[in-house]
């Protein structure tokens, strides 16, 4: 008698248990449900030698280059409107016995400018490179011009007399903070 007593407890524990998880489930509550993702990239690497910024052949001013690449990420416009917050890292390293103005600009695919970044990068020498880490925190609604962008468009140029020796190198990383919503 004794071990059906607490054999009918055991049972009646259990499925009160059971019950009682799926008896409150709203499954309907999905709607409600906000996801916050964060989404971390390495965006570009870039590394020129001055020797490059005396070519004086094309269309950009002597001692200045430019390079271009595709950023075609953030094409969907469900992931674009979902966008709050980008955070980009930049990492230069200078070589050369040259300071630089440097324009990071983030470009649409129909040419205009969405946003653009600028700083000064400190001569350097190659035997004691300059390094520099830059952060940039773009929060909404500007966020919204980095989305619309699908090239970064990087110009350096060298103040003075381009140099002749050393380098610039650049690595960058973004991290896009999303907020999707079950609705």
């Amino acid at each position: 008698m004794k071990y059906f007593i607490l054999k009918f407890i055991g049972v009646s524990l259990l499925l009160g248990s059971v019950i009682s998880c799926v008896k409150d489930t709203d499954f309907d509550q999905f709607d409600q449900t906000l996801l916050t993702p964060v989404v971390d990239m390495n965006l570009v690497f870039w590394e020129v030698e001055a020797p490059s910024f005396n070519n004086t052949s094309g269309n950009l001013p002597p001692g200045t280059v430019r390079d271009t690449t595709e950023i075609r990420f953030l094409d969907d416009p469900d992931t674009q409107e979902s966008v709050i917050r980008a955070d980009f890292q930049f990492e230069f390293e200078n070589t050369s016995n040259s300071s630089y103005d440097l324009i990071i600009d983030f470009v649409s695919l129909s040419g205009s400018v969405t946003y653009s970044f600028q700083t000064t990068v400190a001569a350097g020498a190659i035997n004691a490179p300059w390094q520099q880490t830059i952060l940039d925190e773009i929060m909404a609604p500007e966020v919204y011009n980095i989305t619309q962008a699908g090239l970064i468009a990087i110009s350096a140029t060298a103040q003075g007399i381009p140099p002749d020796q050393g380098s610039l190198k650049m690595k960058s990383k973004a991290r896009f903070y999303l907020e999707i919503s079950g609705q």
